[in-house]
């Protein structure tokens, strides 16, 4: 079995996600697991996200492991989520920016139905990709553009990559699960401006 280690990423990665990464490679070799890190830097993440596919398709890697690197995220995230041997199964977490709402959305027709459950494996619409393991197979019964933008004319608003690839992988066939005890475990991380105090 060999895990791709997907980071799509700016200029710079937060340290704790550079401490999350190091924790899950070591994690990795110690329990015998191959694995490969793809990172590829821009400022447009989709672009990221379909390069890294691409590239990850040219090697022998079984699934895609896809870490944001804003994320904080445990060492033994891959075999909590392999275990499922689901085609698609992620972590849910808290957006960075007021109004606070976890990441997976639980009804194509109301994105404001948030998954509600505390504990165990749910299948959701979509979720964010800050931490989701794919099979590679998935992505051989997917057409281009795996990641791409959507303009929402009703709210003004664009929807993410990540929730174009749930809405592609749906109409597919194929479901996407949330393990909500691995995401008890799992932070966005964010920044915050501490001013002068007496």
């Amino acid at each position: 079995m060999k895990v791709a280690l997907c980071i799509p990423a700016r200029d710079q990665v937060h340290t704790a996600f550079a401490r999350s990464l190091a924790l899950i490679t070591s994690n990795l070799t110690k329990n015998n697991v191959d694995f490969s890190i793809h990172i590829v830097l821009g400022s447009v993440i989709a672009q990221s996200r379909n390069a890294i596919v691409d590239e990850v398709l040219e090697t022998d890697a079984d699934y895609l492991l896809w870490l944001d690197s804003d994320m904080h995220i445990p060492a033994t995230i891959f075999e909590r989520l392999a275990v499922h041997n689901k085609d698609i199964t992620a972590c849910t977490y808290s957006t960075r920016y007021k109004p606070y709402k976890n990441v997976a959305f639980v009804n194509e027709e109301n994105i404001n139905l948030r998954l509600t459950a505390e504990f165990g494996l749910h299948k959701v619409w979509a979720v964010g990709m800050g931490c989701m393991l794919v099979k590679k197979e998935v992505y051989a019964n997917l057409s281009k553009p795996y990641y791409n933008h959507t303009y929402n004319e009703e709210d003004n608003t664009f929807s993410g990559e990540d929730i174009w690839f749930c809405k592609l992988a749906n109409d597919n066939g194929y479901e996407i699960f949330v393990d909500v005890d691995a995401s008890k475990n799992v932070a966005h991380l964010g920044t915050k401006a501490f001013g002068f105090i007496t």
